[in-house]
């Protein structure tokens, strides 16, 4: 069997990868591998169009249900990122050969994907490829849809230009580090508050002092994901995170079991992805797009304080900005027990109206 014997979280594909539409390749420029997409038709022939965005780890396949939900009356498309889902070659390969009749394909290596991401620009033009594509197919208005680090990639993306997006809704946008519970926050947090901070004063406030304490950080990084240390040091997703992405347990043991959510994270990647959202809380006040914003109060994978702090910035940029918080602490809230996902999406299409509606007025 192909992997590290010290892996301490195998990754094993037994099963097909889930698709809700008609899986398409897209050969573009700035990559070696194709850029996967699912792409739905509306079920009432709508020229408007919606494009789903996973986060962290996660694959757009297991949207199905959002996918439904919004395919009444848009045309969807849901976009795997770079590293993510059929867009990993490892992935990819892994789905081909269970098609082909393998009962198993250890999948080990799929995290070394996320290699390149010491930024997240590589997303950012997924996610533009993927608008195109999706333009590309209805000629009316075109909406967004995307969660946690999703939500971080769309919104940087769309600073500078909105691509022809009429608005976009954020579930859980990683627009905060976490904030982790429990004695892991209380030897933890302190280091990525310091970490976060300084990197602030680094590239927001052009502190040299500030710039020359990351260097080391950046080398340990750096170090970390190098081949030997990155199998030690690369972490996996413990058990407690399910407690916080749903509150519902049939979605633990699916999540359990889901053999297509990357099981590693490379450090050099985590400390990209901190980065960004300096970069992005730097500029964020210059998002005018209107939004559709959801967070909980106690999540502690994307922290509230990044989500308020965004709502207060751009409050007064679009009169249909929208705010809805939830308490508790999960973080996938398409994915909390019935019936919440339900009020949400219905929430989301109530906004979605307004907004169309804006638009004829």
């Amino acid at each position: 069997m192909r992997g590290n014997p010290f892996n301490r979280c195998p990754q094993i594909i037994d099963r097909p990868y889930p698709y809700w539409g008609e899986s398409q390749y897209l050969l573009v420029e700035y990559r070696a591998n194709p850029l996967h997409v699912l792409w739905r038709p509306s079920d009432s022939r709508s020229c408007n169009g919606m494009l789903l965005v996973h986060g962290m780890n996660e694959y757009i396949g297991r949207y199905r249900h959002v996918a439904e939900y919004f395919g009444r009356r848009f045309n969807v498309a849901g976009v795997d990122l770079h590293a993510h889902g059929l867009t990993n070659p490892v992935l990819r390969q892994a789905d081909s050969e269970i098609r082909a009749g393998a009962r198993t394909f250890p999948a080990d290596d799929a995290f070394l994907a996320q290699m390149q991401l010491q930024t997240l620009e590589v997303m950012r033009q997924d996610f533009r490829a993927a608008l195109k594509f999706l333009r590309g197919q209805c000629e009316g208005e075109v909406f967004v849809l995307a969660h946690s680090l999703g939500g971080l990639v769309a919104a940087s993306a769309l600073l500078g230009s909105d691509d022809g997006v009429r608005g976009v809704i954020l579930p859980g946008p990683a627009f905060s580090v976490s904030q982790l519970p429990g004695w892991r926050g209380k030897l933890a947090n302190p280091m990525i508050k310091t970490s976060f901070q300084l990197l602030e004063k680094c590239i927001h406030h052009h502190d040299s002092f500030a710039c020359m304490a990351t260097l080391p950080l950046d080398g340990v990084m750096e170090g970390l994901s190098l081949p030997g240390l990155r199998w030690l040091f690369s972490p996996c997703r413990p058990e407690w995170i399910l407690n916080y992405l749903t509150d519902w347990e049939e979605e633990r043991e699916r999540l359990r079991n889901d053999c297509y959510m990357v099981s590693r994270v490379l450090m050099r990647y985590v400390h990209g992805v901190e980065k960004e959202i300096v970069r992005f809380r730097q500029r964020m006040r210059n998002f005018r797009l209107p939004y559709f914003l959801v967070y909980s109060e106690d999540d502690p994978i994307t922290a509230s304080w990044g989500n308020r702090d965004f709502a207060a910035m751009t409050a007064q940029n679009h009169p249909l900005n929208q705010v809805m918080s939830i308490h508790g602490s999960c973080h996938e809230h398409l994915f909390m027990k019935p019936p919440t996902p339900q009020k949400i999406l219905q929430a989301m299409d109530r906004w979605l109206d307004e907004v169309m509606k804006k638009e004829k007025a």
